[in-house]
C-alpha cells in the first residue's frame, strides 16, 4: 500500500499482503527488520552478534581513550605547575640575594662614613658614641686594640 503526499491511500501497490510492510525502520543506527518466511539462520546471528559486540568496543575504546588522555592532561598541568613553582621560588631567592647584597652595602658605606666622620667639632656625649662605633667597626674587621 503507497500513500501519497495528501494521504489518501493508492490501492495499485506492488506489495502481496497490503496488510504487511516489507520492511520497518527503526532508527539511523539500526538496520531494518526484515519480515522474512524463516528465521535468521545461525551465521547471520553471528555477524550481527558481531558487528554489535564491534559498535560496543569501539565505544569502550573510545571512552578508555578520553579518560587516558584527561589524565595525560592533567600530569602535564601538574608538571607545569610544578615547574612554574620551581622557577618561582628561585626567583624570589635571587630577590632575596639581591636584596641582602644591597643591604650590606648599604651597611658598608654607613661604616665608610663613620669612619670618615670628624668626631672632634661635636660635643663630648656624640663623640664617645662615635668613637665606640669606631672601635666596633674596626673589630669587626679584625683589628684589635
Amino acid at each position: 500500500m503507497q500513500v501519497n503526499i495528501k494521504g489518501h491511500v493508492n490501492a495499485s501497490s506492488t506489495s502481496s499482503d497490503p496488510s504487511t510492510p516489507d520492511s520497518v525502520s527503526l532508527g539511523e543506527d539500526s538496520e531494518p527488520l526484515i519480515y522474512q518466511d524463516r528465521p535468521i539462520d545461525q551465521k547471520a546471528a553471528k555477524e550481527r552478534l558481531k558487528r554489535k559486540q564491534g559498535k560496543d568496543k569501539v565505544g569502550e575504546t573510545t571512552v578508555t581513550n578520553l579518560l587516558q588522555q584527561f589524565r595525560d592532561t592533567l600530569v602535564e598541568i601538574e608538571d607545569q605547575k610544578k615547574q612554574d613553582r620551581k622557577i618561582m621560588l628561585e626567583q624570589q631567592a635571587m630577590m632575596i640575594q639581591q636584596s641582602q647584597k644591597k643591604q650590606e652595602l648599604d651597611r658598608i658605606e654607613k661604616e665608610k662614613q663613620i669612619m670618615k666622620m670628624n668626631i672632634y667639632n661635636l660635643d663630648p656625649i656624640s663623640a664617645a658614641y662615635f668613637q665606640n662605633k669606631r672601635l666596633e667597626i674596626m673589630q669587626k674587621r679584625g683589628f684589635n686594640f
